[in-house]
């Protein structure tokens, strides 16, 4: 063929791959045809550049739609907090036994651990132990 780059599938995938990258030799494309390499060329690229702008812009409207609503979320949360301290430290409301039980349990939680997350270093612990019992058996 007159595009040795072409010769194969494989070959082929190789040469649009170097295109997409734009590390390419655009010479052997004009050279095989003087309209139809630069033809198809330029319809691979704006095809891939539609493709991958398309992508793009698709993945950070949904980041930005998903930070949105975390923010409007963080902000009732935290403004609700806020109020709920100052009306405390000025004494405008009392604390009831619901949210004194309500801290104390968030407290409970923040001090709480898996017990699964500590099975590794318990299996470590228990292969030194078997391997100081066996060093010490020989």
């Amino acid at each position: 063929g007159k595009i040795s780059s072409c010769s194969s599938l494989l070959d082929t995938a190789r040469m649009l791959f170097e295109i997409m990258l734009m590390k390419f030799d655009a010479h052997e494309l004009s050279e095989a045809s003087a309209f139809l390499g630069p033809f198809c060329f330029s319809l691979f690229i704006i095809f891939v550049v539609f493709i991958c702008i398309s992508m793009f812009l698709s993945i950070i409207n949904d980041n930005f739609r998903r930070a949105r609503e975390n923010v409007d979320l963080y902000n009732q949360q935290i403004f609700s907090f806020m109020l709920k301290k100052f009306q405390r430290w000025t004494g405008l409301k009392n604390i009831t036994d619901e949210e004194i039980q309500e801290e104390r349990d968030i407290r409970m939680r923040s001090q709480y651990f898996d017990p699964i997350e500590r099975f590794p270093d318990r299996i470590d612990q228990l292969l030194d132990a078997l391997n100081r019992v066996r060093s010490n058996f020989h």
